[in-house]
């Protein structure tokens, strides 16, 4: 069985510091810090650091892989794709298609509202009601949701997928 988890990057700072009016250049806040690294523990406790990261480009989300390899002790490959940034959910669906078939987990690091939605519609409906509440809801940031993936990467899409879990770390 395949892994897929979801992630909406960590808390942001208000504005960028070397460009104020640039919603891309936003760096983590220190709390957004200190959850991502929260969150890279929860995966190194939990053994899922995952074989690849797709992460948005935005400097927020490459601060929270930063900070979620640090809590993890691992450095995954990573791919970083501007289309995580502005595209929406048929951009992770794309970049999922992408994943070559032995590639076991993946964890996508993006935006919302483009990671809520896209759990949502990838989730069976099948899960916990209170899982399926928080991505309904929007997921905060930092969190986590954890996804069966009982098809080929090729073939992720709306309802195919068994939300097992969310989680919201915090530090």
């Amino acid at each position: 069985m395949r892994r897929l988890i979801l992630m909406r990057h960590a808390q942001a700072a208000d504005h960028a510091a070397t460009d104020p009016g640039s919603d891309a250049a936003r760096p983590l806040s220190a709390r957004g810090r200190r959850d991502a690294e929260a969150a890279g523990r929860l995966l190194a406790q939990r053994r899922e650091a995952p074989a690849l990261a797709l992460v948005s480009t935005a400097q927020r989300t490459r601060d929270t892989w930063q900070a979620l390899c640090a809590g993890m002790g691992a450095t995954p490959e990573v791919w970083f794709d501007r289309t995580l940034y502005d595209a929406g959910p048929p951009a992770v669906v794309e970049l999922l298609a992408a994943v070559e078939a032995g590639v076991q987990s993946v964890l996508v690091v993006g935006h919302n509202p483009t990671i809520s939605i896209a759990a949502s519609a990838f989730s069976d409906g099948q899960a916990a009601a209170e899982h399926e509440t928080v991505l309904a809801d929007g997921m905060p940031s930092a969190a986590m949701a954890w996804f069966d993936v009982p098809v080929q990467w090729e073939d992720v899409n709306a309802r195919r997928l068994r939300l097992t879990g969310v989680d919201v770390p915090r530090d």
